[in-house]
């Protein structure tokens, strides 16, 4: 029987405003598009995974537990608002660190892929930057979709 399809979302600047070096539950901004895409993939049968670059861990900007308290935000946002993510994968590595883990880099994508029982031929990955998203996307041969951000966007707001 072939893997799950999933959607790979970016974090920063795909589902939430990035900050930069988001980590500081207050400053959660989440576009009101982000929920709406996902509800949509979501409603196709498609897993949701997180993937998400946070070289603040590794630049000693901010400690593990900090990302947790902010992801942990968003998953819960999301499922008061009808998506499921069901994972999330981070790199906590500098960019010069060369690591297998750093999108555009495919090694997040392959480990989610291996423990979730994930087809990545059947995925998508989702993110705001080609340079990074569109080109992990490149790297494993699957399609994806980069979201454009002028600034304007609607926002909602978070709920305890």
């Amino acid at each position: 029987m072939a893997g799950r399809k999933a959607l790979f979302v970016d974090r920063d600047g795909t589902i939430n405003v990035d900050c930069p070096y988001c980590h500081k539950v207050e400053d959660l901004r989440i576009y009101a598009d982000s929920v709406d895409i996902l509800k949509q993939y979501s409603a196709e049968g498609f897993l949701i995974v997180m993937v998400t670059n946070q070289s603040g861990i590794g630049r000693g900007y901010f400690g593990r537990s900090e990302m947790e308290s902010f992801n942990d935000e968003i998953i819960s946002f999301m499922k008061k608002n009808g998506v499921e993510i069901s994972a999330v994968y981070f790199c906590p590595h500098l960019p010069e660190q060369g690591c297998n883990c750093r999108k555009p880099s495919t090694g997040l994508f392959e480990q989610a892929a291996r423990e979730l029982d994930i087809d990545l031929t059947r995925s998508v990955v989702l993110g705001d930057r080609d340079d990074i998203d569109g080109e992990a996307a490149r790297r494993l041969g699957i399609r994806y979709r980069i979201v454009k951000r002028s600034g304007n966007e609607s926002l909602v707001s978070r709920t305890k």
